[in-house]
């Protein structure tokens, strides 16, 4: 959401947007935002999450505009394990990747008609920013 402070970065599996979107608001406006500038492209969410979090709720926020769903963990110890959140996100194309580097592995050589949002957690997003733009 270039707009509203997200990051992009160009990779080989596509357009890849990192944003925060840690509850359900900020869930709210990267579903807005995808339906305005993303509509008609394949969406693949990347997703991971704190125990703490509303997960259940940002999962019915958000699984209703991604194409795939991809369910990880970043490396605290407060994550939700990626397999408990699959019975959460409520869509045929959900799975999981025990670590955010696999799950960017699954979308590597994504076509040009594919955005991926990195998004959930804050400590999954800083470790994306590490992985893709530094």
């Amino acid at each position: 959401m270039h707009e509203e402070g997200a990051e992009g970065a160009g990779t080989s599996a596509g357009n890849v947007f990192l944003d925060g979107a840690h509850n359900p608001a900020g869930a709210r406006a990267l579903a807005a935002y995808i339906r305005r500038f993303h509509a008609g492209r394949r969406v693949v969410l990347i997703y991971g999450a704190m125990r703490d979090k509303a997960v259940e709720e940002v999962a019915g926020i958000l699984a209703p505009v991604a194409s795939e769903i991809i369910l990880t963990a970043p490396r605290q110890p407060r994550a939700v394990r990626p397999e408990a959140m699959l019975a959460l996100f409520d869509h045929p194309s959900a799975r999981s990747a025990p670590s955010l580097a696999e799950a960017l592995a699954m979308v590597e050589g994504a076509g040009a008609d594919t955005v991926v949002f990195v998004t959930g957690s804050l400590f999954l997003v800083g470790e994306a920013r590490e992985l893709l733009v530094c």
